[in-house]
């Protein structure tokens, strides 16, 4: 009987913590450029898709959310300026993003952190066929800030914008244009599902 009523309360504790957090999915599109390849632009589409936890702090107009996520970025100059034909850049992370968001008003936040990822593919191309230059950098840490806004109970909209602290490619590589390190941004647009609270 005593061991029913511990596990009857941790049961309770649980879900009284558990419902304190608010969980669900996020799926989305980005347009992303690079700073420092010669192009300018965000003419890179891409995809955004993963998931989120976020825990209301003592002040309920703040809470603090951390995810995880896949993510496209890159560059893409399809006019052939510059004398680069076609050139393509794909990059593909697993991002763990930390933000902490700020209540304005009913429906809608703002929000600021840190992105960590981790770079797990990339592709580099142009009209003659693939480029064997130097690898970006396998760890990508970037600043987000951006807004959510509530469109229904358990539907928001996020719109996001990120740029690399730390650079994704060090210094110029032998496609490069100008002779500077490279660094990402990007601008999200993706629905943010509840799932539970």
């Amino acid at each position: 009987m005593k061991k029913v009523f511990l596990l009857t309360a941790l049961l309770c504790n649980l879900s009284l913590f558990a419902q304190k957090f608010e969980a669900g999915f996020v799926g989305g599109f980005s347009a992303s450029q690079i700073s420092g390849d010669g192009l300018a632009g965000f003419d890179k589409g891409g995809a955004r898709l993963g998931a989120y936890i976020s825990y209301p702090l003592k002040n309920k107009r703040i809470n603090f959310e951390v995810g995880m996520q896949y993510l496209q970025k890159g560059s893409k100059e399809p006019s052939g300026e510059r004398g680069i034909s076609n050139y393509n850049m794909n990059l593909h992370y697993v991002e763990v993003p930390f933000t902490v968001n700020y209540s304005l008003k009913s429906g809608l936040l703002l929000e600021t952190g840190i992105g960590a990822g981790v770079l797990v593919n990339y592709t580099e191309e142009n009209a003659n066929g693939t480029l064997l230059g130097e690898s970006p950098n396998t760890l990508a840490l970037d600043f987000l800030c951006g807004i959510q806004y509530q469109l229904f109970e358990q539907l928001k909209i996020n719109v996001r914008y990120g740029n690399s602290i730390t650079p994704i490619r060090k210094e110029s590589v032998e496609n490069s244009l100008e002779n500077k390190d490279w660094y990402s941004s990007l601008v999200t647009f993706a629905l943010m599902y509840k799932i539970s609270r």
